[in-house]
C-alpha cells in the first residue's frame, strides 16, 4: 500500500471505532449508567412503623403475645398493643368506635356483626380452630367423669354468658347432648339448673375452676393447657362438640393499615401458625 492510500484510510477506521463505542454506550442493559438510572426510578418500600391495637379473644392471649414478639422482631418499627376480652365485648367496643386496628374473634358470629356494618376492611381470614372441653378442679371433689355428671344434683357449674362465644358453644353442646337417647331431654334442664355463674369471658370461667369455686366449667382446650396441673379435663363426645372457628380482619377505621395487614399476614404465616399450634390450636383448614 502506498503512503497516500494509507493516510486516506485512517479517518475511516477512526470513524468506525467511534460508531462502535457509541453503540455500546446506547445499547444496553449492562452499562453502569443505565443501571443506576433504573435503580433511581424504583421507589424503595418504607419499613413498617407506628403502633397497632389488636382486639383479640381472651383464649388467644398467650399465642398472640408470642406472635407479637416475633412480629416486632421482624418489624422493629412497629409496636403491638392488645385488648383481650370476650369477642362479643370487643365487637361492641369496635362498633362504638373504639380505636382498634385488628379484630380477632373466637367465632364468626361476632365478626359478622362488624362485616355486616362494613366495619372490617375486606374479607376476614380464618386463621385457627379450637375445641371446647369440660374442666374440673384437680381434686375433682364432685366426681365429674363424663358430661352426664354435669346434671347431677348439687354440682356447681360455671359457664361464660350466652353472648360470649364459649358460653354459646357450651349451650349448643348441652342441647346436642340432650337430643341423644343416652342423655334425654331432661338433661338440659337439670344441667342448667346447676349453673351458678355466667362469666364475662373464658378466662374467668377457668379461674373459677382453678380456685375450686365451682365443680365444672366449659372452656377451650387451649385454656385448659394454660392451667396445666391446676385443672383436669373431661372430653366432650365428638358428635356433640362444636368447632370454634377464629377469623381475623383489619378494622376499617385503622390509621395504620399497612402494619395491621402485615400483622394478619404474620399470623397466617408458617411462623405464626407454629405459635398457634404450640398453644394447642388446630389449623384453619
Amino acid at each position: 500500500m502506498r503512503a497516500g492510500e494509507k493516510g486516506r484510510r485512517l479517518p475511516l477506521v477512526v470513524a468506525l471505532g467511534l460508531v462502535t463505542v457509541l453503540a455500546a454506550a446506547c445499547g444496553g442493559n449492562a452499562t453502569p449508567a443505565s443501571t443506576a438510572t433504573a435503580a433511581a426510578t424504583t421507589p424503595a418500600v418504607p419499613p413498617l412503623a407506628g403502633k397497632i391495637s389488636v382486639f383479640a379473644a381472651s383464649s388467644l392471649t398467650e399465642a398472640f403475645k408470642t406472635i407479637a414478639a416475633d412480629f416486632q422482631k421482624a418489624n422493629p418499627g412497629v409496636t403491638v398493643e392488645f385488648n383481650f376480652a370476650a369477642s362479643s365485648a370487643l365487637a361492641t367496643q369496635i362498633d362504638q368506635a373504639a380505636p382498634a386496628d385488628v379484630f380477632a374473634s373466637a367465632d364468626t358470629a361476632n365478626m359478622t356483626k362488624l362485616t355486616d356494618k362494613s366495619q372490617i376492611d375486606g374479607a376476614p381470614v380464618t386463621f385457627a380452630k379450637n375445641l371446647p372441653v369440660i374442666v374440673i378442679p384437680a381434686d375433682n371433689k364432685a366426681g365429674i367423669a363424663s358430661p352426664k355428671d354435669l346434671s347431677k344434683a348439687g354440682v356447681k357449674l360455671v359457664l361464660a354468658g350466652p353472648d360470649v362465644p364459649i358460653g354459646n358453644y357450651a349451650r349448643q353442646i348441652i342441647d346436642k347432648l340432650a337430643a341423644t337417647p343416652e342423655y334425654g331431654a331432661a338433661y338440659k334442664d337439670a344441667t342448667l339448673k346447676n349453673l351458678v355463674s355466667n362469666e364475662q369471658n373464658v378466662r374467668a370461667v377457668l379461674t373459677k375452676i382453678e380456685l375450686g369455686e365451682a365443680d365444672a366449667g366449659i372452656v377451650y382446650k387451649t385454656d385448659a393447657l394454660v392451667s396445666k396441673e391446676k385443672v383436669k379435663t373431661v372430653a366432650i363426645p365428638d358428635a356433640a362438640n362444636v368447632i370454634a372457628v377464629y377469623p381475623i380482619g383489619v378494622v376499617k377505621t385503622t390509621k395504620n393499615k399497612d402494619a395491621a395487614a402485615a400483622f394478619i399476614k404474620f399470623v397466617t404465616s408458617a411462623q405464626g401458625q407454629a405459635a398457634l399450634k404450640a398453644a394447642g390450636f388446630d389449623p384453619a383448614s
